[in-house]
């Protein structure tokens, strides 16, 4: 990693910088660990989990912005939730987050990869993708990308913008600001607003947002879903009194019987 990009990382990620740790209460026997190679030169630290019966397709979940990394759909019951339903399931780090090298910011073409590997590995099934905050964002971006192979996603908590979404982190935002100034290419280039005009395939997209999310109010999905018109069949769910990227755990049942059949459906007509 060169010492340019360790030094732009800090204020927004340095805190996330930990060693990693399977959560509590899961085993490695029940993932296989893999590799994924991404286009950023980064080698993405990922595990597979296979479906309980008849697979009805991949699943790539894209994590949120935290120290759990993929171990945020572990710890929250996603992961269990999707294999239990007939998914395989690929969970993985972008650069720089839990076991994954930090090289770029380049995080559309690490959803990218993870996307890819899952169709290479289950070449036979569809892949959709469930994402979270940053992992819904740049899911999104990647999904503009003229190999993305997703048919289907799910995106809980997407931003229009970073400048939208560091507004709450002062010293982030700061630096944010300044480098628009400094290098305005890279922040004009990482809209997920501006990619879901270009999203390829017409995939069925699922945005989530929670009336209790002050980082990514539903606002926020109202203009990413008007962005993507006439580019995939988009719909916006709002659910009550839940906070941001805690869909699941707030509203297990609503969930589960929204996201699984919207999952099922989509993909079958892939």
């Amino acid at each position: 990693m060169s010492f340019v990009h360790r030094l732009l990382r800090k204020p927004f990620f340095g805190r996330f910088e930990v060693p990693w740790r399977m959560p509590e209460g899961e085993s490695e026997r029940n993932w296989q660990r893999v590799s994924i190679p991404s286009p950023t030169g980064a080698h993405l630290a990922g595990m597979v989990g296979e479906a309980q019966g008849e697979p009805a397709g991949t699943l790539v979940l894209a994590h949120p912005m935290g120290k759990a990394a993929k171990g945020f759909w572990l710890r929250h019951g996603h992961a269990e939730l999707f294999r239990r339903a007939g998914f395989h399931v690929l969970v993985f780090d972008f650069n720089g987050f839990g076991e994954s090298e930090p090289v770029s910011f380049d995080y559309p073409a690490d959803g990218l990869a993870a996307g890819l590997f899952a169709q290479s590995r289950y070449p036979s099934l569809p892949v959709g993708l469930v994402g979270a905050s940053f992992g819904a964002g740049w899911g999104l971006c990647s999904m503009a990308r003229e190999a993305s192979p997703y048919r289907a996603a799910v995106l809980e908590g997407v931003f229009p913008s970073l400048p939208e979404f560091w507004r709450h982190y002062p010293v982030a935002y700061a630096c944010l600001r300044a480098s628009q100034f400094i290098w305005p290419s890279m922040e004009r280039n990482m809209r997920p607003e501006s990619h879901a005009a270009r999203i390829v395939g017409s995939p069925d997209v699922l945005l989530i947002h929670g009336d209790a999310d002050p980082f990514t109010p539903p606002a926020h999905g109202e203009r990413v879903l008007r962005a993507m018109r006439g580019r995939g069949r988009g719909e916006l769910w709002v659910l009550p009194e839940v906070e941001h990227t805690f869909a699941y755990r707030d509203q297990r049942d609503a969930y589960a019987g929204r996201v699984v059949p919207f999952l099922r459906k989509a993909l079958q007509r892939a």
